[in-house]
């Protein structure tokens, strides 16, 4: 079997297959994850919000007082991955298929994306608000933040 025939079946499974659609939808979320990690460290304050080891390393950092580093910031996103991975581990106990319950995580996600995004269109203020926070919690020389 060639490469290019073994990548199409990995990405698009046949029908009934026992993963259902896992695979894809891991190899999806891995692109999207990097993506999302690559516009928040940038955009948010140095915070990744996807992979959280470079919080915890940020964490450290801050603490020990390096510059430019958000203790607070790395919290707030630590944080709010442990509340998602005890909903995820709820939601896991109650589906045994794991393309199903991959499904399920995307469809809540993809409502609290929306859910946001509403929030943030219904908003007073403007949407660089938020970037004006994290603004507040780093020192005045850490980019984005104007000087």
């Amino acid at each position: 079997m060639s490469v290019l025939r073994v990548l199409a079946s990995t990405l698009r499974p046949p029908p009934g297959d026992r993963h259902g659609p896992l695979v894809p939808m891991l190899v999806t979320l891995t692109f999207l994850t990097g993506v999302v990690d690559a516009v928040s460290y940038l955009m948010l304050g140095h915070v990744f919000v996807a992979n959280m080891t470079g919080n915890v390393v940020f964490l450290g950092f801050a603490l020990a007082g390096a510059s430019g580093l958000s203790a607070i910031a790395s919290l707030i996103a630590l944080g709010a991955f442990l509340l998602g991975a005890l909903a995820g581990g709820w939601l896991g106990a109650r589906h045994a298929h794991r393309g199903k319950l991959l499904r399920a995580a995307n469809v809540i996600q993809a409502a609290l994306i929306l859910l946001a995004l509403i929030v943030a269109l219904l908003a007073h203020e403007p949407l660089h608000s938020g970037l004006r926070w994290v603004c507040r919690t780093r020192p005045r020389s850490a980019s984005p933040c104007p000087s």
